[in-house]
């Protein structure tokens, strides 16, 4: 079976012509809405919830905690989460401004720089909270939980889980 092509009328070629123009034009707009969009799925909330709480359980077994202790520690760590979520994102905004200036011909070295160096204040900054924390945490803690605490780290440090358990 052949099939036979006819040749496109003018109308057909009109509106081709035009829905490709039209397509071409439009995928060079960026709407506001879609970069919000963007950014807005940076950051999984429900996410960074069930690791937060998925933390604080594994921290809590690990170390046997007092319902009191869990209290307290909760506390601390919902307030460094607070604060550190929306710096985190805020950070993460940062980096796509970066993005977006690497790609712009008008963009200058000392733009993109001053964007990288307000990111690292910001790292620093959560550092120092996350220091905080960990601190308060400490100060909640019996002689025997800071050092499987202390174990703990050794562990994670050298890779090997069981180094620190036998020093005890």
């Amino acid at each position: 079976m052949k099939f036979k092509m006819r040749k496109p009328g003018k109308f057909t070629v009109i509106a081709v012509g035009a829905m490709l123009a039209c397509g071409v034009g439009l995928s060079q707009l960026q709407p506001v809405h879609a970069v919000k969009a963007m950014r807005a799925c940076l950051v999984d909330k429900d996410l960074q919830i069930a690791l937060k709480n998925h933390f604080k359980k594994r921290f809590f077994n690990l170390i046997e905690a007092t319902e009191a202790q869990q209290e307290q520690i909760s506390s601390i760590v919902d307030k460094q989460f607070e604060t550190a979520v929306a710096k985190r994102a805020k950070m993460k905004e940062q980096a796509m401004d970066i993005a977006g200036l690497v790609g712009d011909e008008n963009a200058t070295d000392d733009q993109i720089k001053a964007k990288v160096e307000n990111i690292r204040a910001m790292r620093h900054e959560l550092q120092d909270q996350r220091l905080e924390t960990a601190l308060s945490i400490r100060r909640l803690l019996t002689k025997e939980q800071k050092e499987i605490v202390a174990a703990r780290f050794k562990g994670i440090l050298t890779g090997n889980p069981r180094l620190g358990l036998m020093d005890r």
